[in-house]
């Protein structure tokens, strides 16, 4: 919310403190200033100027010799300018002057004059003529003639002011005013604040005031009109539109400025209905399906009976809270204006301005909640404008449709129970004085304190919220730092499963892979895109009840789809080099529907993709995984519906599989248009990585000689390498070491089901040079256990 001091002045003294001391004291109280905005940011030694002789330049047709009174002195300015006269007064930049795009200004010669000075454009100064009439001329801007000579022109065009953009909380809409910063101002300085002028007076109307009703007072609690006679719609004053220009606020109109003037200043949205346009009667009611409306915006929208509109006997008329209708406006010849205050309920506000996707300055101010007393309040405050500009006469009609008003809020508490809250001891008077200049009645009998909290602050519902408005204003540095009762210490630090998860991404970025984090929650079209079976128990998902939107209408139990859409994004903006890794988890129910929550299942998923990977770099990266956490595994070709049959394996443990690598399938690549050299890994870690990594043990190297070997064995197509790698390693024992598969063979000389598999190994003696007959005895160990487990025969040639 952008608050201009100069308007926050007019309720409590702030011109006598620095800007930068008030931002202090309002971030001490709890809200965040995000900015301090100058208005004349950039415009230095600017002022204003009177033209007193133009004479052509003796060297340039186009120039013209000026002679310029700037108050301490007259001085010569050279300028092309075509649309100034002698007694015209204009901004003039003078020697060493700095304007908004960071220009400099210095007297320099003009094809042989010397000119000491620039006068100024409405663009140059970064003015527009919501500043002053003129600004978007395309020319010198020309100035009131009754603007002082020499005179600053930040002052004269009231661009000398600070504006502070405040940062309030949800929970404070009480604060989305100039008056509601106000009074925390002058709680934290110790000012009084100013209270609005409410003061008119009012005429016997002359025209039938319509009549009001509600509908549903769920959405609307309150209602109230009042009459505005004789309008005459003009320019509003410039105290005025300088204000709204200072707060962002483009000025329109007389009747459309004070609307949004106490919009700004109370906090209470109003609108002003052209009276002519409405037939009848003022009912607020929902909308019908399929009812529409065209808004002030120029667009038609279609409502629903969700949402809620002011409509009189025969059309709506607006949509209640966000934003009038075509008929509502005021335009130049309105003459009779219906001036709404009202209360509607914020949720449905939120709702309608969301899904109507429309959003304006009151819908927002709704969506935070109006009090019930500022109704009051921004209704007698725009009365007081309308009769103080002398707009119109005020009616002595009103109208209004309400509930009963809620009752003031009492909470008893005490100072003890206060300070023992913030754990330190505050008096009882200092906490009594906080609350009386928080607008807070306060009434002291013996140790025991009675508040009652004002209408304006529904966020106060008990003790603990009086303490927080104490501390705010007591000064949270005030506060001790004590340890916790019964608190025991802890040594800190990471436990297991934190640990080796950060090993586990330290290790991932190490290979040159991208964390990426993608959402729980997907779209269900994901498994059908990835050719998963419809009784698949993949597809067990839980059911978002409202999701945002389809994209994200499922937990999903999967991270491969999520992986894929994330390579999608960005090889169609032409990365093609991706190494991706998340960490994240999947959520598998025990039934459907929940009658507990999911299983949480902690998952890694890796993916390569682009025609520098292939499967063997994705398998190494698995299988250092698995070898850091002392994971002892085996390997089997993979059915899952979403991997190429023939390149991609299951990763089994003794307890089950735990996970899965290799290349997507031809037809998922298609499906998620991603290019088919994607290589994507799945690994369950909930099976390891809660417990402590492998110790590893370190050993000398061999001082004797290792001996190579190299068998070949013909076996039946249904054993797979890793089967016989695993005998390999139990039969040849400790000595056995870096087996390695360096052939596989079918052709002519093996038997149609059989294939040659060759494998070479090391053999490593540990405490003397191996003999001839101890190397064959190994060799033999491994040749008959493949033989009797596999029915291996030893391949000769």
């Amino acid at each position: 919310m952008k608050v201009p001091v100069l308007w926050l002045n007019d309720y409590v003294q702030v011109d006598d403190i620095d800007i930068n001391e008030l931002s202090d004291k309002l971030v001490n109280i709890g809200f965040e200033v995000e900015e301090i905005l100058y208005a004349g940011e950039g415009i230095n030694n600017v002022t204003v100027g009177k033209i007193l002789d133009i004479k052509k330049h003796p060297d340039a047709n186009k120039l013209q010799v000026c002679m310029v009174d700037v108050g301490k002195e007259i001085t010569t300015i050279v300028t092309g300018a075509n649309n100034i006269s002698v007694g015209d007064v204009v901004p003039v930049a003078l020697d060493g002057a700095t304007l908004p795009d960071g220009k400099e200004i210095h007297a320099a010669p003009l094809r042989g004059v010397m000119s000491y000075g620039m006068m100024c454009s409405g663009s140059e100064l970064k003015i527009d003529d919501n500043v002053i009439a003129g600004a978007e001329v395309n020319g010198i801007l020309i100035l009131p003639k009754d603007f002082a000579v020499g005179a600053d022109i930040k002052d004269v065009l009231s661009l000398n002011e600070y504006v502070l953009d405040i940062a309030v909380t949800a929970n404070r809409p009480d604060c989305q005013s100039i008056y509601g910063i106000a009074r925390e101002v002058g709680a934290v300085l110790g000012r009084k604040v100013k209270t609005p002028i409410l003061k008119y007076k009012t005429v016997s109307s002359s025209t039938k005031m319509p009549q009001v009703e509600v509908e549903d007072f769920e959405l609307c609690p309150r209602y109230t009109a009042r009459l505005i006679e004789g309008v005459q719609i003009e320019q509003s004053p410039k105290w005025m539109r300088d204000r709204l220009r200072l707060a962002g606020i483009n000025p329109i109109n007389n009747v459309v400025d004070i609307t949004n003037f106490v919009l700004i200043e109370i906090g209470q949205p109003l609108h002003a209905f052209d009276l002519r346009q409405i037939d009848e009667k003022i009912s607020v009611r929902c909308a019908a399906d399929g009812e529409k409306i065209t808004a002030l915006d120029k667009k038609e929208y279609s409502l629903n009976s969700s949402m809620l509109v002011i409509a009189d006997k025969v059309k709506p008329l607006a949509i209640a809270g966000v934003m009038g209708g075509e008929f509502s406006g005021i335009v130049s010849d309105t003459s009779a204006v219906l001036l709404e205050a009202a209360k509607f309920a914020r949720g449905n506000i939120r709702a309608t301005s969301r899904a109507l996707g429309l959003r304006s300055d009151s819908s927002a101010r709704y969506e935070r909640g109006v009090d019930w007393s500022s109704i009051d309040m921004g209704r007698e405050r725009a009365l007081a404008l309308f009769y103080q500009l002398k707009v119109g006469k005020i009616a002595d009609a009103t109208a209004q449709c309400e509930t009963k008003a809620p009752s003031v809020k009492v909470i008893k508490t005490s100072a003890a129970q206060i300070s023992a809250l913030l754990g330190i001891d505050i008096k009882a008077a200092s906490i009594i004085k906080i609350l009386r200049a928080l607008g807070f009645n306060v009434m002291q009998q013996e140790n025991k304190l009675t508040v009652e909290v004002p209408l304006y602050r529904e966020d106060i519902e008990n003790y603990t919220d009086l303490t927080e408005e104490v501390i705010r204003y007591y000064g949270y540095d005030n506060i001790t730092s004590t340890f916790l009762e019964k608190a025991h210490p802890t040594v800190g630090g990471l436990n297991m499963r934190q640990h080796n998860m950060k090993s586990l991404k330290t290790f991932m970025c190490s290979c040159g892979l991208y964390e990426v984090a993608t959402y729980s929650f997907i779209n269900e079209r994901l498994y059908d895109m990835l050719r998963i079976e419809k009784e698949s128990s993949l597809r067990n998902f839980i059911r978002i009840r409202n999701p945002i939107s389809v994209e994200y209408a499922v937990m999903r139990t999967q991270l491969i789809g999520s992986m894929l859409k994330i390579i999608y994004n960005n090889t169609s903006r032409k990365n093609n080099d991706l190494k991706f890794f998340e960490v994240s988890k999947t959520f598998m129910p025990e039934s459907l529907p929940l009658n507990k929550l999911p299983h949480e299942n902690e998952t890694l998923c890796i993916c390569l993709s682009g025609e520098k990977h292939d499967f063997y770099e994705l398998k190494d990266i698995v299988a250092q995984v698995l070898s850091n956490h002392g994971v002892e595994y085996k390997i089997d070709y993979s059915k899952r519906p979403y991997m190429h049959p023939g390149v991609s394996a299951e990763i089994i443990l003794p307890q089950g599989t735990i996970g899965y690598f290799g290349k997507i399938h031809p037809e998922v690549a298609e499906n998620f248009s991603i290019p088919e050299n994607t290589y994507v890994a799945e690994i369950e870690l909930e099976t390891f990585i809660d417990l402590p990594k492998i110790n590893r043990q370190y050993v000398p190297l061999p001082k004797f000689p290792a001996v190579d070997r190299d068998l070949a064995f013909i076996v039946e197509d249904k054993y797979s390498v890793g089967e016989l790698i695993s005998e390999i390693k139990i039969a040849g024992g400790q000595k056995c070491e870096s087996i390695r598969l360096f052939d596989i063979y079918k052709g002519a000389q093996i038997q149609e089901g059989y294939k040659s598999v060759a494998f070479s190994f090391k053999i490593v003696p540990s405490e003397k040079t191996l003999t001839d007959e101890e190397i064959q005895k190994t060799v033999n160990r491994i040749v008959d256990s493949l033989k009797t487990r596999f029915g291996a025969q030893l391949r000769l040639q």
